[in-house]
């Protein structure tokens, strides 16, 4: 850099040479720029190859060439640029300003001269210079710096600067956040691999069990993950590293005992290799002898799930096996089973056992309590002692088993004299199946013969002739075993019709539903099998109404029983289906295992001798039951009037428009809300002289059944809906208190009550005779069953999705993300 020699005329003004000054620079500013251009430009250019990785992929020695290359360029051509710099002299930063300003004649130099002669000069020659130099410092009064100017156009005439620019935004962005080291990596071309051009890359991650339901855990490559932060994954997970540009196979370093596989190679010079980890420890992958990358993993071990009894195993009315259970596991459940042998010491103890699941709440709960229904009545062993134990298996594999429980299989019982015939052979044959063959055949016709027996049932009579010849001329190793079952199913017919082979059929639908909610069925199949289920279930309630006395009307029955109406049934099977339909798939298998728990409860009616006493509170449980449900659809119609008002009003805002007036209809509510009121208080006076306590919540009932009354009459339904819901809650506690009343004055002790639909203890069972307290069906705690608002939303959002994906004008994005949601369903 050297200077021009221009020095700054002593007789400047000061007025102006600040504005020199700041010109001086901008002249600076604009060599400097022109000068730097050039080697600006090399550099810019290795950074946008550096931030594309582009340098990195190019064969070692190319690559500390181009980088030698790069290098030499920028540094040769910023010498000499700078070499040839010079400083701007006072002379011509102020002709910069003159021809910034397009200031004529020079101005800022006539000011700088004077005049010729000096002081010696002639008189009027210097009044002459001096109005000039005025008229000069007029000119130059307001004359401005101007924004430097450094005309690369002449240096760059293809305009390549706008290029590089836009090149280096676009691999910035392209960068993002590994800039940094791609810089590094476009600076040292030593780190690829020494059998090809292509850089070393390590790609790793955890991958755990899938049935723990965690995410794959990234690690990061290069061996730059900081040893003293430690993995944490569970027991069984699997690294996977894959290895691009190695020219030799890698290899891992694993904690002692761990057996190090060989990586397998992918194509080229790629690698890859799992782990499945089952110990903690260093892990790192390694290549000739170097270290590409390494982890500190800590192992979560996977425990073993445990199964436990809740109560001793039970019978139910229709003498299935009852089996109350809970399971516990720290990741999931995969399946929990029964195991039922017979005591030691006694025949096929040894080699014979019977086995069967039992239903879990959702797939991999961690937490299950549950209820396992099995009908073992037409097993040999019905009857005799037995021993059971529980066994819970998690996703890896391992079992936990439960204490054994000794307890006797329960027998079905049969009353007809012809079906206890037909058992008895049938014991006999299952005792010695080739011994007893004949003499079992001789007595089956013997029993056949006497038709009178059986009211001439033809289907009786060619099941038991079919049975005696198969067993005398048979010889198929099957055909006791075959033999038997028809045996069975002939007592069962002659005992119950078809109530009980109703209720096996029934099982046998509900285990199919179960295991296809179970393993996500289309919706095509869960309809055909609800569909099914809810026949055989029709042709069960058509069995126990046949076996249903027709004197027992209102008679006392066993107050264990649970009863439950048609209504209550469908109302289920309809929830169930929306469950299904709305992709809450667990709380349908919930709903489902209630019902199940509800139909094995039911039993036909024993009818006894009722006292008037007993069948007036019969018919006040029942009127009561009526006012809750007249009590529950007012409810509904009020909210619904509410929304219908609410939505009026803001529309009359949006218009300018008064709201609504009350219409008749909520004027006819609170004529019904009154009856309801008085019938409610003509119910506490027959309570009151029947000689019991009235409970505490009818009287707030009916005090909030009165300011639902006054809401309604004022025409504000919104009002009106609180106290409704009070009046309903404060109703359904007081039935419950009148029960148990009634319950502890009649001696009885069961969860139900006779009629069962106003019965319900207190964390025992619900309307809809489910239990609340996890005796039966599933506890709550795993599954929530959605409410009614929540399946209806949720099947509005269902609906609005199909209809969008079948609008083609849609972006393909949209339509796709919205394909993806619909799959599950």
């Amino acid at each position: 850099m050297r200077d021009t020699g221009n020095r700054r005329d002593e007789r400047a003004d000061d007025r102006w040479l600040w504005r020199i000054s700041l010109s001086a620079a901008a002249l600076f500013w604009e060599r400097l720029w022109r000068a730097l251009w050039p080697p600006l430009a090399i550099a810019a250019l290795f950074f946008i190859l550096a931030l594309l990785d582009f340098l990195p992929h190019l064969p070692g020695w190319l690559h500390a060439i181009l980088l030698g290359g790069f290098a030499l360029a920028f540094a040769l051509l910023l010498w000499m640029e700078l070499h040839d710099l010079s400083l701007p002299g006072y002379r011509e930063a102020r002709r910069r300003l003159e021809q910034i300003n397009a200031l004529a004649h020079r101005p800022l130099e006539a000011l700088d001269d004077s005049i010729a002669g000096g002081a010696e000069a002639d008189p009027v020659a210097r009044e002459l210079w001096r109005r000039h130099q005025e008229r000069m410092r007029e000119t130059v009064a307001l004359m401005r710096v101007g924004a430097a100017r450094p005309g690369l156009i002449h240096r760059d005439p293809l305009t390549l600067r706008f290029a590089l620019v836009l090149g280096l935004a676009i691999a910035l962005l392209i960068a993002g956040g590994d800039a940094p080291d791609r810089l590094l990596r476009a600076v040292s071309p030593g780190i690829v691999a020494a059998g090809g051009g292509v850089p070393v890359t390590l790609d790793a991650w955890l991958t755990p069990p899938p049935y723990t339901g965690q995410p794959p855990v990234f690690l990061s490559g290069g061996g730059r993950m900081p040893a003293e932060d430690p993995v944490t994954v569970p027991q069984g997970s699997i690294l996977v590293a894959q290895i691009g540009g190695a020219g030799a196979a890698p290899e891992f370093a694993l904690p002692d005992g761990l057996p190090a596989p060989a990586f397998d190679p992918v194509g080229g010079t790629n690698y890859r290799a799992e782990v499945p980890l089952e110990t903690g420890g260093r892990v790192a992958v390694l290549l000739r002898g170097k270290e590409l990358g390494g982890w500190n993993i800590e192992i979560v071990p996977d425990a073993p799930p445990s199964a436990a009894f809740l109560r001793e195993p039970g019978r139910t009315p229709l003498a299935a096996l009852r089996l109350d259970f809970e399971a516990h596991d720290d990741y999931g459940l995969a399946a929990v089973s029964a195991t039922v042998r017979r005591p030691a010491g006694t025949a096929g103890a040894a080699d014979e056992s019977i086995v069967f699941d039992l239903p879990l709440p959702s797939l991999n709960a961690a937490d299950a309590s549950g209820t396992g229904y099995q009908d073992l009545t037409a097993h040999p062993w019905a009857g005799l002692p037995v021993e059971i134990q529980l066994t819970a298996r998690d996703g890896r594999g391992q079992r936990g088993t439960s204490g054994a429980i000794a307890t006797v299989l329960p027998e079905r019982e049969f009353q007809h004299p012809v079906a206890r015939a037909i058992v008895e052979q049938r014991k006999h044959l299952a005792a010695d199946p080739i011994g007893a063959r004949h003499t079992v055949g001789a007595a089956l016709r013997t029993i056949a013969r006497d038709t009178a027996a059986f009211d001439g049932d033809v289907t009786v009579f060619l099941a038991l002739t079919a049975s005696s010849q198969r067993l005398r001329h048979s010889t198929a190793p099957k055909a006791p075993e075959e033999v038997m079952q028809i045996l069975w199913d002939t007592a069962l017919r002659l005992e119950d019709g078809k109530l009980s082979l109703a209720a096996r059929e029934l099982r046998r639908l509900q285990k199919d539903l179960a295991d296809a909610l179970s393993r996500d069925a289309t919706d095509e199949e869960l309809t055909r099998l609800m569909d099914r289920l809810e026949a055989a279930l029709d042709e069960l309630m058509d069995a126990l109404a046949k076996m249903q006395p027709r004197d027992s009307e209102g008679m006392p029955i066993d107050p264990n029983a649970m009863a439950i109406s048609r209504e209550d049934l469908r109302a289920m099977f309809d929830r169930m289906r929306d469950l299904a339909r709305g992709g809450a798939r667990d709380a349908a298998r919930q709903m489902l295992s209630e019902l199940q728990s509800m139909l094995e409860n039911l039993q036909t009616a024993r009818p006894g001798q009722p006292s008037k006493e007993f069948q007036d509170g019969m018919k006040m449980l029942d009127s009561l039951q009526d006012m809750m449900r007249a009590q529950q659809e007012m409810l509904d119609r009020t909210y619904r009037e509410a929304q219908r008002q609410q939505e009026g009003q803001q529309e009359g805002q949006q218009n300018g428009k008064p709201g609504g007036k009350p219409e008749g209809g909520q004027q006819g509510d609170a004529t019904l809300q009154e009856a309801l009121r008085r019938q409610l208080g003509e119910l506490m006076r027959q309570m009151g002289e029947m000689g019991g306590d009235i409970p505490r919540p009818f009287g707030r009932a009916e005090g909030a059944m009165r300011r639902s009354t006054e809401a309604l009459r004022n025409g504000q339904p919104g009002a009106a809906v609180p106290p409704q819901g009070e009046a309903l809650d404060q109703l359904r506690e007081g039935a419950r208190m009148a029960t148990e009343q009634m319950m502890q004055k009649f001696g009885m002790q069961g969860p139900g009550m006779p009629g069962g639909r106003a019965g319900m203890q207190p964390g025992q069972q619900d309307p809809f005779g489910r239990r609340t307290d996890g005796g039966q069906g599933f506890s709550q705690g795993d599954v929530d069953i959605p409410s009614e608002s929540d399946v209806q939303r949720a099947r509005r959002i269902l609906d609005e999705l199909r209809r969008r994906a079948g609008e083609h004008d849609r972006p393909a994005v949209e339509r796709d993300y919205i394909d993806r949601l619909l799959k599950p369903y």
